[in-house]
Parts: structure tokens; sequence; C-alpha cells
């Protein structure tokens, strides 16, 4: 071997594909129309990944085919409609459009994926001063829901051709694809740029407390040598559902008399089987039954709904509290033998 030979890097697909490139549609179909399904399809991916090659790259795998190739430049990769028409001429229009279907709409989806963790009013944002026609290929490759989030966000005067522009999509030029990769881009670094992790603490500590098995008031006071204020603000923070199980019996009777029976059978589904049946037996018993067979009734539902039920007993409770209605305590009594 010549020291002096550039040393090839591609593989041996890579290399193929390079060449049939280089050959033109109708060179390029001749010579697939010989080969069999799998090197078809494997070659028409390399062909349509394929990065720009430099000179001297090219030079190695073409100069023993072409005289004279060392004038070229380099060959970028192949477009969609450059694969269309090799691939109908070697394979036919029905099995070509598929083939390259799949090549195109699984990095388009590869690529479009990457925004669904990105939060909708931030992606609006940023594509608000796009094309509407850009807009509306990224929107229609976002799922519904997320689309319908985005779109929320741009302009209303803008909305409807969207909206139109969406519903009148089809294939997509590379040259799109192209535009769409650099959009993804930018969104992805924006996204990155200004995402942050918040950590409430103070909601923490209350969340910690509301379930330390040890001696909470204790804790509080502790925290309170520290800064009473924050104290203040996490004893705030405590008044979470679970903090129902301590209290006296006489005063989860008024609680449970005050809530809608609709609201409590939704706020007790999934929840701990002691704390139901500390909220239950505060009902009277006739009421305690209708509402175990509300809840059976009401079969399964969304996390979100018995959460939001819980908050709306606790908004109750607490109202209750600040009317002087009712004592809640935030921590066990204390008892003495």
């Amino acid at each position: 071997m010549n020291n002096s030979e550039p040393v090839i890097k591609m593989d041996n697909l890579e290399q193929a594909a390079m060449l049939l490139l280089s050959m033109g549609e109708k060179g390029a179909a001749h010579v697939m129309a010989h080969l069999d399904r799998n090197d078809v399809q494997h070659l028409s991916h390399k062909m349509a990944r394929l990065s720009s090659i430099t000179q001297h790259e090219a030079e190695a795998v073409l100069g023993r085919f072409f005289k004279g190739y060392q004038e070229q430049s380099g060959i970028a990769r192949a477009s969609r409609s450059y694969l269309q028409k090799t691939l109908d001429l070697a394979l036919g229009d029905r099995v070509a459009k598929s083939l390259i279907d799949s090549i195109y709409g699984d990095e388009i989806k590869t690529l479009v994926k990457r925004l669904e963790w990105v939060d909708p009013q931030l992606l609006a944002h940023e594509i608000a001063n796009e094309h509407s026609q850009l807009q509306a290929v990224l929107l229609g490759l976002l799922p519904a829901e997320s689309a319908a989030q985005v779109l929320q966000g741009l302009p209303e005067a803008g909305q409807d051709e969207v909206l139109v522009r969406i519903a009148q999509l089809g294939d997509l030029d590379r040259e799109v694809v192209d535009e769409l990769r650099q959009l993804v881009e930018r969104c992805m670094l924006m996204a990155m740029e200004k995402s942050h992790t918040q950590v409430s603490g103070i909601r923490q500590v209350a969340d910690i407390l509301n379930r330390f098995e040890g001696d909470r008031e204790q804790l509080m006071e502790m925290i309170k040598l520290h800064d009473r204020q924050l104290a203040n603000n996490v004893a705030d923070n405590m008044f979470d559902f679970i903090i129902l199980g301590r209290q006296k019996a006489e005063t989860l009777q008024e609680i449970m008399a005050a809530v809608p029976a609709d609201v409590l059978a939704l706020a007790l589904k999934g929840i701990e089987p002691e704390l139901k049946t500390a909220l239950l037996t505060a009902l009277p018993k006739r009421m305690s039954s209708a509402i175990e067979t509300q809840i059976e009734a009401i079969g399964t539902i969304p996390l979100s709904q018995a959460i939001a039920a819980r908050k709306e007993i606790m908004e109750i409770a607490k109202q209750m509290m600040d009317e002087g209605e009712i004592e809640l305590q935030l921590f066990e009594e204390q008892v003495v033998e």
C-alpha cells in the first residue's frame, strides 16, 4: 500500500453510498436495480444521512473509478427528490415512496420528539416569529395535546392560518426538514438556557414533618429558634390532607359535615386505609356507608381529581379554623400518665 494514499475512515456502505451519489440518478438506478431489497434499503438510509465528504475522502474512494475526479469538491447527503427519482427508476414508484417515507419519516419523528419535553409556552414564544408554514410543519408533527398548547401560545390573529396550513401538509422536502432541524436545535438550546430546577424548600420541610414519625412539635420548636418566620411559613404549608387523621373526633365531625359528599368520595379514592377509616368513622353510620358505596361506584379516576378534592377539603377546614369554628392540630396532642 502506498503510504501517501489517504486513509479512508468510512465503512463500506458509506463508500458505496458516496459512489452512488456521484453517479447521478440514472447511473445509481441501474446499479440499485441489481441489488437485493436489504442492500437497497441500507444504501438508501446511508445516502439520506451521509454527511458532507471532504475532497481527500472523495478522491480516496472514487479516484479508482472516475478519472479526473480530483477536481470535485465533495458530495453532500442526498436530497429527498434525488432519492425519490433514483429509487423510482430502480424499484418503481410505489415501493420507492414507501422506502422514502420510512427514511425521512423516522428522521423527522425522532427530530421533533425532542420538543415534547419543552414547555409549550416557551416553544410558542420561540416560534412566534417564524413563517406560518414552518409553524404548521412543527405543530403538525407534535402530539395533538402538545400542538394545541403551543397553538394557544401563538398570536390569535395567525392561529387559523396555521391550522389551515397543517390541514394542507403533505410530503416534506429535504430543505424543509433542514429548516425544521435548525429550528429544533434553537428551541432545545433556548429551553436548556431557560430551564432550571426549583425546590420549594418550605413545602418540602412541611411534607417531611407531616410524615415524620417522631416528635414533630419538638422539631418545630427547634426551627423557631433558628428563624421564627420560617417556622410560621412551614406551619402554613403543613395544612395537608394527611393531618386530618390527627384531629379530634368532634373536629373531624364538623369538617365532614361541611364537605359535599361527592367531594369527599373523590378525596378518599386511593387514600391510606388508616386515614380513610378515621374520616369515615367521623361520619354518621348511614352516611359513612353511603360514601363507601359512592366511592365504589365512581370507579377509576385520574389522580389529579382526587388531589383536587383533597385540596378543596383542606381549604374548607382552613377557612373554618380562620373563622374560629374549629381548632386544627398540626401535631398530635402530648399525653401524660
